[in-house]
């Protein structure tokens, strides 16, 4: 009984075996190339399905607003819309009635209204719904835009009050502070509010809070005589 070779087998008919090179770099950049091109993608889509709702509520508003159409063209206008074109989601009578409560909500606020199409449509549905007034729609806006958040997430800062706290609790200002600074209120409010959203603004604004509490408590009594 012959021994077996050692010889492996693609050498031993001939076959040149090259040693693996250091490939792992110059993959894990077309990896990344990918998921940008991805992310793009996915960005272009969703701003181009945004801006669609947005023209289809811009429409439905101004022939309401025309009295061109009744509530009840707009459910006709939903059954045309499922009867030719199959498979297109969406389009329902109260996701129409959404669409044009989006619109005529952002229409005339030029510094919101493009920060709507950063996000996907279901956020958006969320934030307007659940906001309470202009100032708090806006605030989540710029957060879920920012911080990436998913939709659990944004429903979770809305349970959590996030906007409340932030923005509306009264920061603790002393009342020495109060008194001689009235403005120290607002300066730290806004502080807090530039922290989170991560504002170069902030470090400035910051400073300026600091120096109006340091300054109070620097004051000398002028209270006794």
């Amino acid at each position: 009984m012959s021994k077996r070779s050692n010889i492996p087998i693609k050498a031993a008919i001939g076959i040149h075996v090259q040693a693996p090179g250091p490939v792992g770099p110059a993959f894990a950049e077309i990896v990344a190339l990918i998921r940008a091109a991805k992310t793009q993608a996915y960005q272009a889509v969703n701003t181009a399905l945004v801006d669609l709702y947005w023209q289809v509520g811009e429409y439905i508003s101004q022939k309401l607003a025309g009295a061109e159409w009744g509530d009840g063209v707009v459910a006709q206008l939903a059954s045309h819309l499922a009867e030719t074109q199959p498979g297109l989601r969406g389009f329902t009578r109260a996701n129409l009635f959404r669409m044009r409560q989006f619109y005529e909500t952002y229409r005339d606020d030029e510094k919101v209204a493009p920060l709507v199409r950063q996000l996907p449509w279901t956020h958006n549905l969320i934030i307007l719904s659940q906001s309470k007034r202009a100032e708090e729609r806006e605030f989540y806006l710029r957060a879920a835009a920012r911080e990436e958040w998913t939709k659990r997430e944004l429903e979770r800062q809305f349970g959590l009050a996030l906007f409340e706290r932030v923005v509306l609790t009264p920061a603790k200002v002393s009342p020495a502070v109060r008194q001689s600074h009235p403005q120290a209120l607002s300066v730290f409010k806004d502080a807090y509010l530039l922290e989170f959203l991560d504002l170069p603004v902030f470090a400035q604004r910051s400073r300026s809070a600091s120096g109006a509490a340091g300054s109070a408590q620097k004051l000398p009594d002028r209270t006794r005589t």
